[in-house]
């Protein structure tokens, strides 16, 4: 098998990729012998009590669950189907609803998953070898800015026909979470749009 060469110099410069979310879970897996969903489950959704969040099933029967599409020619479409196998990487593959994401922001601002000084490691923008931010202004899994002087840490994802956006404007306290069932829907317009309207008496 031929070595794939490397995009740039570890550090030089930055582009975002699953990959790395891939080996993490990789990591999870070899450092504690559990697939990294069943770690999840164990160390963040049942402390929190989300109960509808999980690894990604085709095959189990699952109450409530949604259907993705995509547009195409302007048509609406059923999702592409995928081999199951890419929805055990620890590169997203999960299920959740909004409650159970409001469970998790709300953890987010206390210490049930990590120390503070883990958290706000995770919210500053990494540096490159030269010293200078990346250019994705990209924490660890958290794009980091600001809209319209608040400060804004978010991400957006997309699989399957589906995709979402998370924006927390953790200065207001204010989080804004959109789930569509279409690929390429855009939903981070939709977040900004919301919290525009909410944060309009606050701008600075």
């Amino acid at each position: 098998m031929e070595g794939i060469p490397l995009a740039y110099p570890p550090g030089a410069s930055w582009s975002y990729s699953n990959l790395g979310y891939l080996t993490l879970g990789i990591v999870i897996h070899k450092v504690t012998g559990e697939f990294y969903g069943d770690f999840l489950q164990e160390r963040i959704f049942r402390p929190l009590d989300m109960r509808t969040t999980r690894i990604i099933n085709e095959a189990d029967i699952i109450p409530n669950r949604s259907a993705g599409y995509r547009l195409l020619k302007g048509e609406l479409k059923n999702q592409e189907w995928v081999s199951p196998m890419l929805n055990t990487t620890a590169d997203g593959s999960l299920y959740f609803s909004i409650l159970d994401l409001a469970k998790w922001d709300a953890a987010l601002y206390t210490e049930k998953l990590l120390k503070r000084s883990s958290l706000e490691q995770m919210w500053t923008i990494a540096k490159l070898s030269n010293g200078q931010p990346n250019s994705g202004k990209y924490g660890f899994a958290w794009f980091i800015g600001d809209q319209n002087g608040h400060h804004l840490v978010e991400h957006e994802g997309q699989w399957q026909g589906f995709e979402t956006q998370i924006s927390r404007y953790v200065d207001d306290k204010l989080t804004v979470v959109v789930l569509t069932n279409l690929g390429d829907a855009k939903p981070e317009k939709i977040a900004h749009g919301v919290a525009e309207l909410y944060l309009a008496g606050k701008v600075k």
